[in-house]
């Protein structure tokens, strides 16, 4: 798995998950489903720490969504 975050951003505000797929295409997808109606980007430049971290982190504020395979840390932007 790689990691990569990904920008939401809505009528409300911004904000930035940090999700765990297979593939930077699969992140950016599993968001706009779960977002279908805001902007959705790769937060580019790429943390090599996130990216070829291998898997989620142990700690902080983690959620898992089981259903949507996906991992993510939020953190406002």
């Amino acid at each position: 798995m790689i990691g990569a975050r990904i920008r939401v951003d809505d009528a409300d505000g911004s904000f930035t998950i940090l999700v765990y797929a297979e593939s930077l295409r699969k992140a950016e997808r599993t968001v706009k489903t779960r977002y279908p109606d805001s902007t959705v980007s790769i937060a580019f430049p790429l943390e090599p720490e996130c990216y070829f971290g291998g898997g989620p982190p142990a700690e902080g504020n983690a959620d898992l969504d089981a259903s949507e395979g996906l991992i993510s840390v939020t953190t406002p932007t």
